[in-house]
């Protein structure tokens, strides 16, 4: 597959509510799952979830929409690309 995504093992934003950072943690997680099927270099990985803005979601990167709540967004996407509908 042609898809390169951009992410390392990197720190995620503090949070200051903890039941709200278990959920992002989670949900972080999933997308990372997801994106390592993807690509498995780390550094890519990183850059993808924090600076790539994804066109069909707003033009936000993974890590808005996932701090906002949208990860089923982001995971929609991920799988797409996995099923090789987007490149």
């Amino acid at each position: 597959m042609a898809t390169h995504l951009l992410a390392v093992t990197w720190q995620k934003a503090p949070t200051t509510n903890a039941a709200h950072n278990g959920v992002l943690d989670k949900d972080f997680e999933a997308v990372l799952r997801l994106a390592r099927e993807i690509d498995h270099e780390e550094e890519r990985l990183r850059d993808w979830y924090l600076t790539a803005k994804i066109s069909e979601l707003g033009g936000k990167t993974a890590q808005e929409l996932v701090q906002a709540g949208d990860v089923g967004l982001v995971i929609g996407f991920l799988r797409s690309i996995g099923r090789g509908y987007r490149d």
